[in-house]
């Protein structure tokens, strides 16, 4: 079957939020101690603590447009007024979430990653923040301290302390999470849908005193694990939500036995087929989440939708040791096509996690490189426009084997394309991505309401099998490549080369 893009410059699908290439940071395992944090005197957990600046470089290259941070399940255990003040009255103890899995998790907290320290990071790398605060095991009141410790000005009690520590001017935080995963029995202070969402209007009503400008997050499920909880949450409290929050783990941590099993049985092709198709999935999961907001709220809602946790997690050492392939980095990249078609309601998205923790960039003592999972947030962060319009393939296909909390799919396109444009109309850029696990495969390339003139910038995200990973020795093994052409060797016609993500970046 002869392969076929088209791309309408003039129809306009959505605005992209620059948001939904988000970051995440948590205190689990060596993501942000022994990560972004290095030790100064290893083995002793009270540190000194110092920021990584190699670490730092690598994120600002990113040029990251959020960083939500202290969780995850850590957040609904974490109690702010621990991480303020002079380093050595910080208290230091046990890591009250993530110690229940043993040392490699982070068992000691030395606290010395708090609400200041976040925020200088926040501002060293140009990121805006977004809080969680504590709903599992905190109060209203406790939160409202934090919004005001983070917002209030000089003259107030909680901005008094942020000045007292040497921050005088108010941080001016707008997004704040109010719980995380409340609907899991794994989370702490587990509520149902009704109680969560009364709780969450205690917390929001009580910030919202302190500082009437926020943006809210409430806590959403994916249609997988509680068909019904959206809706009952947002027939309470979907007036005064902003945000409703998704998290996506595929194929998933809980199915890693039966994962396994099947890695086996479907080789490494299968696999590989089985992940780069599942944004497909993931893609269902958000407009599902999109159509329950519509059904309670109405069309037209300002209630909109944030994935902010999702990557892939199918084994316990990934919490350590990520080696993330050139597959993964394809998956990334389709996630982010999933997100450009999304433009109308997905307003952010945070990938778990940074550093380390199923990070895109891996330390180990004074050694760092880049994972293949950075690549797609270097590619696609920096080319994409803000405006999506409407793109179309007709290609071949293949199926795919199950794959843990991922179903078998049917007839899924060999090439993938997600089509933007600059907000005057003058730049369009097409990302397309080879699914082929072998081939190349050549498309003719037609532009509607567009005239390319001149050169056409070339990046392609690629190594040299699909299977391909970086290294501490080398992290280029997996990169993107950049070129200069002329726009007649693209257009009509361009030969994509298998396993990879292509950008053609075209210039009116």
């Amino acid at each position: 079957m002869k392969a076929a893009i088209e791309v309408d410059a003039r129809d306009v699908t959505g605005d992209i939020d620059p948001a939904v290439y988000g970051h995440f940071i948590e205190n689990m395992a060596r993501c942000i101690y022994g990560g972004l944090l290095r030790n100064e005197r290893p083995g002793d957990p009270r540190g000194p603590w110092h920021v990584n600046e190699d670490v730092v470089r690598l994120v600002s290259e990113l040029e990251p447009p959020v960083v939500r941070w202290p969780g995850g399940l850590y957040a609904d255990t974490y109690h702010w007024r621990d991480g303020v003040g002079p380093l050595r009255s910080r208290p230091l103890n046990r890591n009250r979430y993530w110690s229940r899995l043993g040392p490699a998790t982070r068992v000691l907290d030395p606290h010395a990653f708090g609400s200041d320290e976040f925020m200088a990071f926040a501002e060293s790398v140009g990121a805006r923040p977004y809080v969680n605060v504590n709903l599992g095991t905190g109060t209203p009141d406790e939160a409202a301290a934090w919004v005001e410790y983070m917002n209030g000005p000089a003259e107030t009690v909680g901005g008094g302390l942020r000045s007292s520590y040497g921050r005088e001017q108010p941080y001016g935080v707008r997004t704040w999470g109010i719980g995380n995963e409340m609907y899991g029995g794994w989370a702490p202070g587990h509520l149902g849908a009704g109680e969560y969402a009364a709780r969450y209007l205690e917390y929001r009503r009580a910030m919202a005193e302190v500082d009437g400008g926020l943006e809210c997050v409430a806590v959403g499920a994916p249609s997988f694990l509680d068909e019904n909880w959206n809706r009952k949450v947002l027939e309470v409290a979907g007036a005064e939500i902003d945000l409703l929050s998704i998290h996506i783990y595929f194929p998933s941590i809980e199915t890693a036995p039966l994962v396994a099993l099947q890695r086996r049985l479907s080789g490494a092709e299968g696999m590989f087929k089985a992940v780069v198709a599942s944004p497909i999935e993931c893609e269902g999961v958000l407009r599902s989440a999109a159509s329950d907001i519509e059904s309670v709220m109405g069309a037209g809602s300002n209630v909109k939708v944030t994935l902010d946790e999702w990557n892939l997690w199918w084994k316990p050492s990934q919490v350590l040791n990520a080696r993330w392939t050139l597959r993964d980095a394809l998956f990334t990249c389709g996630m982010f096509h999933a997100f450009h078609r999304c433009a109308d309601f997905l307003k952010m998205a945070n990938v778990s996690m940074l550093v380390n923790m199923l990070g895109l960039i891996r330390v180990s003592g004074p050694r760092v490189f880049r994972t293949a999972l950075y690549y797609p947030f270097w590619m696609y962060g920096r080319l994409a426009g803000p405006r999506s319009i409407r793109s179309h393939v007709s290609c071949g296909s293949f199926d795919t084997p199950r794959l843990g909390r991922i179903p078998p799919l049917n007839e899924v396109p060999l090439l993938d394309c997600s089509a933007t444009s600059s907000s005057d109309g003058s730049t369009v850029t097409v990302f397309v991505i080879n699914r082929d696990f072998t081939d190349d495969i050549e498309a003719e390339i037609s532009l509607e309401g567009f005239e390319p003139a001149g050169e056409v910038d070339l990046h392609c995200l690629r190594g040299p099998h699909a299977l391909a990973e970086n290294t501490f020795d080398d992290d280029e093994v997996v990169s993107v490549s950049r070129t200069t052409v002329d726009a007649g060797d693209v257009l009509p016609r361009y030969r994509f080369p298998a396993h990879s993500a292509t950008a053609l970046v075209l210039k009116g």
